[in-house]
């Protein structure tokens, strides 16, 4: 078999798509073991340093990923020529409005989902959820908002929108050189089914039943952000908002009106869900609207 061939194959671009989650996993688990030596060496309680401990390993493993990430950009693949298309398309000012929109999206949409999780009931009987919620919950605010706000958010948008999404869609989506309807519907489909298998990726890696549901949602409206962005900068906004909601919820007194009684606990949910609707209508509106005018500038 010629060699272009053989990377070309659907299993080759199947192991392709995996083998950057298992360098995430073993660049942050490697890293992370060897920071909790050095902190007993240094006498610190790894349990009360976790969130510090989580954010050194993060930043160690940035690099890693982003390594992969380059590459992709580097290369003439599917997805990124689609990708260069559409964020060529937006003028300056679209972009920056849909990062913003899709930052309060985010916050929006994880409120919502924060929300109707309790009411489900599934955080009380979630051992898995409740550990990882008192880790990250541990070191102080500096390394929850350095941590879990920019540095983690930038990290898993970069491995699984970056990389992940963009390599399912590469495998998933079929050459349409001559734009026929049909090819285009395919395309659509084949971009949805990337989208909700990115995003199951996303939620089975958290590891416990809680953080799966909530990643798998959040992660299909990620990675739309990211086509409505041209660019996984929509998602890692995004995804800023919804983790800075939890550590606000968690650090501040910014949500206790929601624990008032379930009247206010209910609209809350309303109020939040809807607005995330909203959003993301709105979000729709101005990627259509400036790529419209981008084609008449053009």
């Amino acid at each position: 078999m010629d060699p272009r061939d053989r990377m070309n194959s659907p299993i080759f671009k199947s192991f392709h798509i995996i083998y950057p989650v298992f360098i995430y996993f073993v660049a942050t688990n490697l890293s992370m073991s060897l920071f909790t030596m050095l902190a007993v060496f240094l006498g610190a309680d790894p349990q009360e340093q976790y969130m510090s401990l989580q954010t050194a390993s993060v930043a160690v493993t940035i690099p890693f990923i982003a390594r992969h990430y380059q590459k992709d950009r580097n290369e003439p693949t599917v997805f990124w020529e689609h990708m260069d298309m559409e964020i060529a398309q937006k003028p300056a000012a679209v972009r920056a409005w849909n990062g913003v929109l899709m930052f309060l999206a985010g916050a929006a949409v994880g409120v919502a989902l924060n929300n109707l999780l309790i009411l489900s009931g599934l955080q009380e009987i979630s051992q898995g959820y409740q550990e990882i919620n008192r880790q990250l919950f541990s070191g102080g605010i500096l390394f929850e908002l350095l941590g879990a706000c920019l540095l983690t958010p930038f990290l898993e948008e970069l491995l699984y929108r970056g990389v992940v999404y963009g390599r399912l869609c590469d495998l998933m989506i079929l050459d349409n050189e001559e734009k026929t309807s049909q090819g285009k519907k395919r395309e659509r489909v084949s971009r949805m089914l990337a989208m909700v298998i990115s995003a199951l990726l996303f939620g089975v890696l958290h590891m416990n039943l809680v953080q799966f549901i909530y990643a798998a949602l959040l992660g299909v409206l990620l990675a739309w952000f990211v086509e409505k962005a041209g660019h996984f900068y929509g998602a890692f906004l995004a995804h800023m908002g919804a983790n800075l909601m939890a550590v606000l919820r968690v650090e501040t007194p910014m949500f206790s009106w929601m624990k008032q009684g379930e009247a206010s606990f209910y609209a809350a949910t309303a109020a939040a869900a809807a607005a995330g609707v909203l959003l993301v209508v709105v979000v729709q509106a101005v990627s259509v609207g400036g790529k419209r005018k981008g084609e008449a500038m053009e």
